[in-house]
């Protein structure tokens, strides 16, 4: 995959080792926890940190599935676009997630591998990230090419705001769940903070300049960010029959979901017309 020429490679250098080891070691976690949490729930929920019912366990599988996508184009591609748009959205995720836990510790069973294993890694992973942006801080973006004033409108406006609700869910969990398919805790209800928060970092950091491979990596993710919890909240509800579909607070919440799929399909399409860095 041909993704810098060679006058354009000092702009975009190979990541370092370290990161490449880090985020595979990642995306491994990443490939077992999502496709676990999605497709074999009575094999990975017995040993999570916390117990999970069946739609929380579909949300999180998502989350892992889709974030799967982004570490994975970060280690096939190995060069800093599209690792640039990548690690901010890792340490925002995975500190967040890790303040949400320190938090809620009594919501964790010391007494499984997972609890351990779950702080390990949200500990390692976002000093890893911080550590490589820190080292490229310097560095100007791959690509000089911006997305069009009106494309940044219509394609990444919407999910930005969509973080400002990811805020909400963290200041005031209760309020801002309330029209949920599903009942969520407080706890469950900051986690989920990152649903909204991850994908509007990304659209940000794509705002003043946009490298192909970003917006493809960035565009996939997403995408099956917003489309898994579409499909998956019907999948689950079909055995269980506990969602009011016809619920203003059901339209709302898969409303979400649409708007970062076609963020995510948006940023596909328009990424044919932007040239490689």
């Amino acid at each position: 995959m041909a993704i810098a020429a060679p006058d354009d490679r000092h702009r975009n250098p190979e990541i370092a080792h370290l990161l490449f080891w880090v985020t595979s070691v990642e995306a491994f976690v990443l490939l077992i926890a999502g496709s676990g949490l999605l497709f074999a729930r009575h094999i990975i929920t017995p040993e999570w940190p916390w117990d999970l019912s069946p739609f929380n366990a579909l949300l999180l599988g998502s989350i892992y599935s889709a974030s799967l996508l982004a570490t994975a184009m970060t280690v096939f591609v190995r060069r800093w676009a599209p690792a640039r748009i990548v690690m901010p959205m890792i340490f925002e995720f995975t500190a967040v997630v890790l303040v949400v836990s320190l938090v809620y510790l009594d919501r964790f069973d010391g007494g499984k591998y997972g609890t351990w294993l779950w702080f390990f890694l949200y500990v390692v992973i976002p000093l890893n990230a911080i550590y490589h942006i820190w080292l490229r801080r310097d560095l100007e973006p791959a690509s000089s090419h911006a997305i069009a004033a009106p494309w940044r409108s219509v394609v990444l406006l919407p999910t930005i705001l969509l973080g400002v609700y990811g805020i909400a869910l963290l200041i005031a969990p209760g309020t801002f769940t309330g029209f949920w398919p599903w009942a969520i805790d407080d706890f469950h209800g900051r986690m989920y903070s990152v649903l909204y928060l991850t994908p509007a970092l990304g659209c940000i950091l794509l705002w003043r300049s946009a490298a192909k491979v970003e917006m493809v990596t960035l565009g996939m993710t997403v995408a099956l960010g917003g489309f898994i919890p579409i499909v998956g909240l019907a999948a689950v509800d079909s055995s269980l029959g506990k969602v009011d579909w016809s619920g203003a607070g059901t339209y709302v919440w898969l409303g979400s979901f649409a708007i970062m799929f076609l963020t995510g399909v948006g940023l596909l399409w328009r990424s044919k017309s932007q040239r490689f860095a």
